[in-house]
Formats: structure tokens, C-alpha cells, sequence
């Protein structure tokens, strides 16, 4: 779709509208799509241009936090926006459902049960009596950026273990012994399997974990909290995410200490705080593109007639930056 939409000057949106019979293209403009489409080797099944093709709808339910006007976390922000794309470009409609924490869904489950949803994506982590209540539903359903423990419905994750493991092995290769891990455990999914990968790359060099450079980063509820820093800090330290690097190293610098000259850091995401700091960060850059198009592909299979869920678990590998808050020993 983005080729057609490029030759012919118009969005990737039209151009679906168009080849979808849809309203808001214009009858001359529809049908100079529809042939430059049929130029690229398009098929134009003859759904297309009638009004009984069903258009697959997909809610898409995310933590409200991560969506209101004080946030500063733009990893949902960005991977809602490719997997709306992602399901667009195959013929499928997102809609994005922010749920707020509180007592009872039944607002929500009234949502599910009435609009007429053909599936449902649970992005990140979500109020587990929400997730029960969705579960309690009809309609298909995956998680992304989060792990379905029943095994019960596929999962599109980031691999976050071994990426880590890769990071800490970044900073033991350049020479540092004395590492600390910021992030609190048991808060979020992701966290626990990040400091397992940094645990596994110091049990693998015979280092042991020491507990007063475990640094917490947040409550249990997710909310950001000043970090407890010792006297003694370590060589380096391995952040759960950039947003909480970028949050060390402010804290670092009011203490006169300087980013790689004293201390090394690495982190994960290679979001919009990866290039705040100064200097930029070393991290794990997620590729968000490959993990919208994982979870639109898995979400059409899950809305076939008849399709039962394997609890299939699909990884998507990040990719190691080299930037410039790591320097050799």
C-alpha cells in the first residue's frame, strides 16, 4: 500500500479506503488507485469494491497511564500507532481503549460485549482483574509486551533476557567487574526477565549479584520514585529502561559524578530518553516495527473462523547500540 500511495501522491490511508470500498475517496480517485494497484500486482478480490466486505475491527486495551497528558513513556504511544498500521494494511481497523485502574469492569465488558469487536490486543501490563474479565469474553484475543502465564493465548513479546544478558556482557567485556542493576522487581514483566539476563551474564563471569547496587526505581503501583543511591557506587550500572537511566544519570550529576568518566551505563529501548542525556546512551534498541507487524500477523490468524490459540509465544530480538555512556577499564 505505501508503494501505491507514494506513486500516486496520496496517504497509505486513502489508498486502503480505496482498495477496501470504502467512503471518503472520491469515485475518479478511487478507480486511478485501484489501477495503479492493479499495476503493482495487487489482487483486487471483488469484496473490495461492494459493501458486504466485513471490515475486521480490533480494540487495542492499554494502561491509561501511559496515555495521559503527564506521561512520559512513549514506547505504548509509538507501538499502538505501528500496530494500527500494521492491522490497516491488512484490511483491519484498530481502536485504542485506555482502562484505568479501578474497583469493577463492567463498563468495559459492556464495550466488548456490545460494540462488535472481532478481536482484542492486551498491550503491556493491565490490571489483572481487567485481563480476568477479557478473558471471560468471546472474542479473540492476544497479549503484546506481555506474558500470558495460563498459555493460554499467544503472546508477542520483545525478548528482554537475552538482550540483557547482551548489554551486561557489553560492560563486563570493557573491563567493569563492580555492576549494579536499577529497576524494582516483581513491578513489571519485563524488569524480572531483564535482570535475569544481567544476572546470567555475571553468574556466567563468576561475579555475584550485590544486593545494596540493586537499586529500586519505582512503586508497585509503577509510579517513579527517587532513587536510593549508596556511598559506594559501583563501576557501573545496568538500567531496566532509558527513562530510568536518564533519571540515574540526573541524579548522578548532582552529585559530581560523570557519565563514563566515573561511572558506565547501559540501558534498554532506545526511546526518546536515549538521546536526552548526555552523553547518549548505550541501550537496546526495541524494534517496534517488527513487533507491530508480529502482533497484527498473529492477531488476523486469531480472528480466522474456527482458529484455536496454541499459546504460542512469539520473541522479537532487539539490537545492541553502541553510544557513549560506556567507556573501558
Amino acid at each position: 500500500m505505501q508503494e501505491i500511495a507514494d506513486r500516486l501522491g496520496v496517504s497509505k490511508v486513502t489508498v486502503s479506503k480505496a482498495l477496501n470500498g470504502k467512503e471518503g475517496v472520491g469515485a475518479e480517485l478511487r478507480e486511478k488507485i485501484r489501477g495503479e494497484a492493479r499495476t503493482c500486482g495487487y489482487q483486487l478480490s471483488h469484496s473490495h469494491s461492494g459493501k458486504d466486505k466485513h471490515v475486521k475491527k480490533v480494540a487495542v486495551f492499554c494502561d491509561s497511564k501511559f496515555f495521559d497528558e503527564t506521561s512520559r513513556s512513549y514506547f505504548y504511544v509509538k507501538i499502538y500507532q505501528r500496530i494500527a498500521d500494521a492491522l490497516l494494511e491488512r484490511g483491519a481497523i484498530a481502536t485504542l481503549v485506555n482502562v484505568a485502574r479501578q474497583k469493577n469492569y463492567s463498563a468495559q465488558r459492556v464495550l466488548l460485549e456490545e460494540t462488535p469487536f472481532d478481536g482484542v490486543i492486551l498491550l503491556g501490563s493491565l490490571d489483572p482483574a481487567f485481563v480476568e474479565m477479557v478473558k471471560n469474553t468471546k472474542t479473540p484475543r492476544i497479549f503484546v509486551d506481555y506474558y500470558d502465564e495460563t498459555r493460554s493465548h499467544d503472546c508477542v513479546l520483545m525478548e528482554n533476557f537475552y538482550n540483557m544478558y547482551d548489554a551486561t556482557c557489553h560492560l563486563l567485556e570493557c573491563g567493569h567487574r563492580e555492576i549494579g542493576f536499577v529497576g524494582s522487581l516483581m513491578v513489571t514483566q519485563s524488569i524480572n526477565d531483564r535482570f535475569l539476563g544481567y544476572q546470567r551474564a555475571l553468574l556466567q563471569w563468576k561475579i555475584p549479584v550485590r544486593e545494596e547496587w540493586m537499586i529500586l526505581d519505582r512503586t508497585p503501583d509503577n509510579e517513579p520514585i527517587e532513587m536510593q543511591l549508596p556511598e559506594k557506587l559501583p563501576q557501573a550500572f545496568v538500567c531496566n529502561c532509558d527513562e530510568t537511566a536518564y533519571r540515574l544519570m540526573r541524579q548522578l550529576a548532582r552529585r559530581g559524578i560523570r557519565v563514563p568518566e566515573d561511572l558506565s551505563i547501559v540501558s534498554f529501548d532506545d526511546d526518546v530518553f536515549a538521546t536526552m542525556t548526555q552523553p547518549p546512551l548505550s541501550t537496546v534498541a526495541v524494534h517496534v516495527d517488527d513487533m507491530a507487524q508480529k502482533a497484527a500477523d498473529c492477531m488476523m490468524e486469531n480472528m480466522k473462523p474456527g482458529y484455536r490459540s496454541k499459546g504460542e509465544i512469539h520473541l522479537v530480538r532487539g539490537e545492541m547500540l553502541f553510544r557513549e555512556s560506556v567507556k573501558n577499564r
